[in-house]
Formats: structure tokens, C-alpha cells, sequence
């Protein structure tokens, strides 16, 4: 179909090549690597018995014909975990973020799917019963990576004490959006997470002071940090929504104290510029392929 293989395109014309990739050989081996994705964000309400009643999509008209479509099969068809206060089942209203992933498919078409999904509540900046950021100053870009013209974003998984500062921090997954040979790559990765978790360990935030995590030893969160520079040395918010964007994933590490993850969950399915709080009410109990 004409418009995965504009899709293919994307996805190797995004994921450029370092200059110092020195055969072609590498070049194959690396691309290989690659996935394109993109970020779709809305929203779902979910009945007492935990199916979905309901979906919508934030600007519909931004996405392809065909993301809507999929998004429109595989979501009514997912299942949660009843949502209960007090005990009883209540009905409820989700913010969700879907990671879509296009891989080719050998014969020249793109197989697309959802790879990960995230199920949340709406930022209040009131909200008391989760953790809120007071200061954030976001990590200088490293000159020798902006130099190689390393981009990528990183994942924070951030352990925040009961006094608001920050215990313990790491990069639980770093996905790179330009290709080189292994050891630029691991340049790369190892100078982005460098950058995020020495300035992270600077942050600090305002822990909850009601509902049942108030009470906590110490809280988990999420913070994507995406590293992209334009062609005037400014930092970018990142992909215009509904864009494919070519990217090499990282592998995920996981702290001991991090909670369990839900089903169907990765970090890249957060949106870069926001704090994710690390648990959710919304569980989901059916997997994303349906």
C-alpha cells in the first residue's frame, strides 16, 4: 500500500547515518536496529467491570487513516482491572499514550502495532495525593555529543525521598534517533545518561500529603529527557504529533526499588516533557495485540 511504503521511507531517511560510520557493511548492520514510532495520546473511559465503553483521540485529524483505524480495532477490545474507591467499582476516565511501532516487513510493506501503552490520570497541578515537581532545571546537552550529532531521549526512573529531593535516579531506557557503528552508539547513550541523571540528582519535588501514598517511605516516578538539537543549536521539543520518527531503542534496566510495571508497558511510551507518576490505578489485563 502506497502509504506504508511512505512510512518505510520515514523511517530510514529520520534514522541518519553519523558521519563516521566507516563502511557499509556497518551501515546495513545498523539499520537493522531500527523502528520507527510515533506517540498517540486521549483518552478512554472505562465501565465498572473494567471494559472500554469509550475512546477518543487528542487531534485526529494530525494522525494517518490508517493509525486511527488500528487505535479504533484494538482498544475497544482491551479489559482493566475494575477501578474502586472505597472498595466498590466506580466508573473512570483514563489519560492514555500509545506507542505505535513500524517494522518492515521483508516484501517491502511495514507491519505496525501497538508496542506499549500507558494509562494515567490527568495533570492537575493541585493535585495533592501525587508527587509534583518544584524545581526542574533540565540537563545542559552535552558538547561532545552534540558535536557527534548524537540525539535521543532518555528515560528517568527517579526515586524521590520523603524531604522532596531526589534518593536515587536512573536511565531505565535510552533510545537513540541517529545511527553510527556499536561504539559511537554506546558514546552516545553513555553521555546523554550522564547529563539527565547528574542534573535529575538536582531536582526536587513535593511529595503527597494525602490519599493512601502519603504515608510512603519514598515515591517512584518518570521523567523523559529528549536531547535533539536544530540546525541553530536550539533544543526541540521533539516530533510534531502524528509524525513517524526513525529510532534505535535501548535496552530497559530496573532498580530494585522500582514497583512493577502494568502489562503492556514500556518507557518510551511516555510523552518527553512531563513528570509520570510511577503507579497507576488504571490496570490493564488484556495484551495490546488483542
Amino acid at each position: 500500500m502506497p502509504h506504508l511504503q511512505r512510512v518505510l521511507g520515514v523511517l530510514l531517511a529520520a534514522a541518519c547515518l553519523l558521519p563516521m560510520v566507516s563502511s557499509a557493511q556497518t551501515a546495513r548492520q545498523m539499520r537493522q536496529q531500527v523502528e520507527a514510532s510515533m506517540l498517540v495520546t486521549g483518552h478512554v473511559d472505562i465501565a465498572l467491570d473494567g471494559s472500554v465503553t469509550a475512546q477518543t483521540l487528542d487531534q485526529p485529524d494530525k494522525l494517518p487513516d490508517y493509525v486511527v483505524q488500528l487505535i479504533e480495532r484494538v482498544v475497544p477490545t482491551l479489559r482493566f482491572e475494575p477501578v474502586l474507591v472505597d472498595g466498590s467499582p466506580v466508573l473512570a476516565r483514563a489519560k492514555m499514550s500509545l506507542l505505535l511501532v513500524a517494522k518492515p516487513a521483508g516484501d517491502g510493506s511495514m507491519d505496525i502495532a501497538i508496542k506499549s501503552a500507558n494509562f494515567g490520570e490527568e495533570y492537575d497541578p493541585d493535585d495533592t495525593g501525587r508527587v509534583q515537581s518544584i524545581e526542574m532545571v533540565p540537563p545542559r546537552y552535552p558538547m561532545n555529543i552534540a558535536q557527534m550529532g548524537g540525539k535521543g531521549t532518555v528515560y528517568l526512573l527517579v526515586k524521590v525521598g520523603r524531604d522532596g529531593r531526589v534518593d536515587d535516579v536512573i536511565a531505565e531506557q535510552t533510545n537513540l534517533t541517529v545511527l553510527g557503528n556499536a561504539s559511537q552508539m554506546q558514546a552516545i547513550r553513555r553521555g546523554l545518561e550522564k547529563a539527565a541523571v547528574d542534573r535529575a540528582r538536582q531536582w526536587t519535588f513535593a511529595p503527597p500529603t494525602t490519599g493512601d501514598a502519603a504515608s510512603n517511605d519514598y515515591w517512584v516516578i518518570r521523567v523523559p529527557v529528549d536531547f535533539s538539537l536544530t540546525d541553530s543549536g536550539r533544543l526541540t521539543p521533539g516530533p510534531a504529533y502524528g509524525q513517524w520518527v526513525g529510532y534505535v531503542p535501548g535496552v530497559q534496566s530496573r532498580p530494585i526499588w522500582a514497583m512493577p510495571d502494568p502489562p503492556g508497558f514500556t518507557p518510551d511510551a511516555l510523552a518527553a516533557g512531563g513528570v509520570h507518576q510511577g503507579a497507576s490505578r488504571f490496570r490493564l489485563l488484556t495484551p495490546l495485540d488483542g
